[in-house]
């Protein structure tokens, strides 16, 4: 345990470092006036923090509304190509995380974990790291149902509408979920408890 809290630790401070850094001088001391650029930077994260949280996918009484995101899947043969690759990287993952897109980065985490044990362990940590930042119960939630609904995994897409055709592999994918929020549970709360 002591040894998953300390690579969480080091996850964490570099995700803090990788996502600070290029924002540099966002934050502002009491003595430093605000100025038009500074409003405006904090506009850009605030508009980030916004669309991390939002939900692309709702349903309203018996309609399903669809978010920018999800339309562009269902629309865009490239990019969903681009999305659901046959075989999901870590450099992906990073290349995703280096661009502060943090929604694609946990989509593609949700995927490597279901491949194997030892990338079970990596995304659980990677994934700990974020959550001492952000809900990360919300953007995982969040990020499956945004990206689930144009899978090629698990179905096909014919003039923007989605077909099911491998409902058994949604259920994987929606139980590895699942499993990702109970670990992150789990070791959330027993971080908190040696506070």
């Amino acid at each position: 345990m002591r040894y998953f809290q300390q690579a969480a630790c080091f996850t964490s401070i570099l995700l803090l470092v990788i996502c600070i850094i290029p924002q540099r001088s966002i934050g502002q001391t009491s003595t430093q006036s605000f100025s038009g650029d500074s409003i405006s930077k904090d506009s850009v994260i605030l508009q980030w923090m916004e669309d991390l949280y939002r939900e692309d996918v709702t349903v309203v009484n018996d309609s399903v509304k669809i978010g920018r995101e999800t339309t562009r899947l269902l629309k865009d043969e490239t990019y969903r190509d681009f999305m659901y690759p046959d075989t999901y990287t870590w450099e992906m993952v990073v290349y995703f995380i280096g661009r502060q897109d943090i929604k694609r980065a946990c989509w593609y985490l949700l995927n490597l974990y279901l491949t194997d044990e030892k990338n079970k362990e990596l995304v659980i940590k990677s994934l700990m790291a974020y959550d001492q930042i952000f809900k990360m119960d919300k953007v995982l939630t969040n990020t499956f149902y945004t990206y689930i609904l144009a899978d090629k995994a698990t179905g096909t897409v014919t003039d923007g509408h989605f077909q099911l055709t491998a409902p058994h592999i949604m259920d994987k994918k929606l139980n590895g979920l699942r499993e990702v929020l109970y670990y992150l549970d789990k070791y959330r709360n027993a971080a908190n408890s040696t506070k």
